[in-house]
């Protein structure tokens, strides 16, 4: 029986290396690689395409810094090459020549809070103030 198109897996050659496990999470639950690139703002399918094309030497140096920039990640860029080495072993090889390519930037997805600008800060405090005079002055009385 074959899948439906909404329900068929992205790209099914690429199965073995985005659900094998780059480590263990803070709480002992392995953490995907599909996982990890998610957190850092990456469609994992395309990276792992992209991945394939690249040279086996190549390839392991540009997984290696993505899994050394998980948020939560403790890991030094030497394990994580160490653990990306066995990771590209898993991914099909689409092309005999390797290919060199710039190394993938990564957006954050998850939210960093920013603090308010001082001026802010201050019209806040303004408007805070005038509204608690105006309220003091319409009752007649402090």
């Amino acid at each position: 029986m074959t899948l439906r198109q909404p329900f068929r897996p992205l790209r099914p050659d690429l199965d073995k290396f985005l659900f094998a496990v780059v480590g263990d999470e803070v709480d002992g639950i392995p953490l995907s690689v599909v996982s990890a690139l998610t957190r850092l703002g990456v469609d994992p399918w395309e990276e792992a395409g992209r991945l394939s094309l690249l040279s086996h030497r190549e390839a392991v140096e540009q997984l290696g810094r993505l899994i050394a920039e998980v948020p939560g990640n403790s890991r030094t860029i030497g394990e994580a090459r160490e653990i990306a080495d066995s990771l590209i072993n898993l991914l099909p090889k689409h092309n005999t020549i390797p290919v060199s390519a710039p190394q993938l930037q990564i957006r954050l997805r998850f939210f960093r809070p920013t603090l308010l600008q001082p001026s802010i800060i201050w019209v806040i405090c303004f408007v805070l103030a005038a509204a608690g005079l105006i309220g003091v002055l319409a009752h007649g009385s402090f």
